[in-house]
């Protein structure tokens, strides 16, 4: 073997070597990009299970009617007042992070579907009412100032999804671990 062969065998070996470490690289952006879902995905699981939203559902449905006013949310004590100002920028804020695509829109809407089919109707009312109080508190510069826009963004493209079919337990009767 002769020093020019032995330089190619060495650019060989040099540019499967770089080969090697960009299919590496590859492969960790990958599973970093699954981390970062799952990670996403138990922090949605672990606001939903909070027990300010947990609350602010709950009044939601049971102390709320689909058009109740500004003046029915004033009658509510702070704590009520606090736990649907909670739920309403929480969702915002996952609206926001969903089209940034730092969500992924199939696991938010996983998540978010079945609770919008419950009270879907007066989360919109809310967001109306606490815009509506913004308003009338001064808070907003011009009219075309909204806080909550993001909310209603998000309960508009899961309303556009396909409806639920079946619950998920006959859904996937035949899943294994």
């Amino acid at each position: 073997m002769n020093l020019e062969d032995a330089a190619n065998i060495g650019e060989i070996l040099g540019g499967l070597a770089i080969l090697a470490t960009l299919i590496f690289g590859l492969r960790q952006i990958a599973e970093l990009n699954k981390s970062k879902e799952r990670e996403a995905a138990r922090d949605i699981a672990n606001l939903l299970s909070s027990p300010m939203y947990q609350k602010a559902i709950s009044i939601l449905i049971n102390k709320l009617s689909d058009d109740f006013s500004l003046e029915d949310l004033d009658q509510l004590d702070r704590e009520h007042k606090d736990a649907l100002n909670f739920l309403a920028i929480n969702t915002n804020s996952i609206g926001i992070m969903t089209f940034e695509r730092q969500l992924s829109f199939h696991t938010v809407t996983r998540f978010f579907q079945p609770l919008f089919m419950i009270m879907g109707v007066r989360f919109r009312r809310l967001t109306e009412v606490l815009e509506e109080n913004a308003v009338k508190q001064g808070v907003y510069k011009n009219e075309k100032d909204a806080a909550l826009d993001w909310a209603v963004w998000l309960i508009d493209r899961i309303d556009e999804q396909p409806p639920i079919e079946k619950p998920a337990y006959e859904l996937h009767r035949n899943w294994k671990p």
